[in-house]
């Protein structure tokens, strides 16, 4: 490949910053699944030189009915060229492999086997459709996306202000509670 070719495709390169969740049966195997997914998914493209990984944290199912099952949650960093759209294409052909159903008309929140989310990148790229808003709208209320987050990334600004002060700022409830990844 010529060198321009190279290095043109090196500066496209950024992190994207993804949400990753669970409530169902065995949380941690559908995170693992996940990740190992997307990682296929982006290497078959050619589309990744990196991925960081945040620690896992359980939260409370909080805005849904009592004994609904708790929530885990991570934050993972992809260096990637990918354009957005196509990274969500990617992320939601994921969550419906691993038996995700999305309705449209649902009010509320739905217990999930994997819920894959882009936030937002190091570049701070900004979009806006109808399917897809980056950074994501609600990010910088939700502790349970912010821990992770502030663990990989806490002096991203996102919205006028680092992570980190973000998570300063969010409501302590629910709680967010570390949880080890089994071996």
């Amino acid at each position: 490949m010529p060198a321009s070719g190279y290095l043109r495709m090196s500066m496209n390169v950024r992190t994207v910053y993804l949400g990753l969740g669970t409530n169902l049966s065995d949380r941690h195997v559908w995170l693992d699944q996940g990740l190992a997914a997307l990682e296929e998914a982006l290497v078959t493209r050619k589309s990744i030189q990196a991925m960081s990984i945040s620690p896992r944290y359980e939260t409370e199912a909080w805005g849904m009915a009592e004994g609904t099952p708790a929530f885990l949650n991570m934050v993972i960093g992809v260096d990637t060229d990918m354009p957005l759209v196509a990274l969500l294409r990617v992320l939601l052909d994921i969550e419906r492999e691993h038996g995700r159903v999305r309705e449209a008309n649902t009010e509320g929140y739905l217990n999930r086997t994997l819920d894959m989310d882009i936030l937002c990148t190091s570049e701070g790229e900004t979009w806006s459709t109808d399917d897809l808003a980056v950074p994501h709208p609600r990010m910088t209320s939700r502790r349970f996306v912010l821990q992770p987050l502030a663990d990989l990334a806490p002096d991203l600004e996102v919205g006028g202000q680092t992570v980190r002060m973000a998570l300063d700022a969010c409501p302590a409830v629910p709680v967010v509670v570390p949880v080890a990844t089994p071996s």
